[in-house]
């Protein structure tokens, strides 16, 4: 088996492009302008200019949502595998032609 000389040749730096305020105006416009120089490397940077402030798309006044509850008993994986354990052991008997019904506690088995 022949060695091969294997050496890691770091990536070009991606290119950073630093628009003036007049350029960044419309910044999809920017975006398109740039873009077939921006492809050739497959990723840029793109560093606004420094007084730019992109528009707040939430409306604070208004927006809510409903968080979910999550108990933390229900993440654990050991609640999985005895999930899936207690699953197995109602369908092997429901294979044997009985059924097994499993206490629920809490309306957790």
């Amino acid at each position: 088996m022949v060695e091969e000389d294997v050496r890691f040749v770091p990536p070009p730096e991606a290119p950073v492009y630093e628009p003036t305020e007049e350029e960044f105006a419309d910044p999809l416009a920017y975006i398109a302008k740039i873009r077939p120089e921006a492809e050739q490397c497959g990723i840029c940077k793109i560093r606004p200019p420094p007084d730019w402030q992109p528009p707040f798309a939430v409306d604070v006044d208004h927006f809510k949502f409903v968080p979910r509850v999550q108990r933390l008993n229900e993440l654990e994986a050991k609640t999985r595998v005895k999930l899936n354990f207690l699953d197995s052991i109602a369908k092997f008997w429901e294979l044997q032609g009985c059924r097994l019904k499993l206490p629920y506690v809490n309306g957790n088995p």
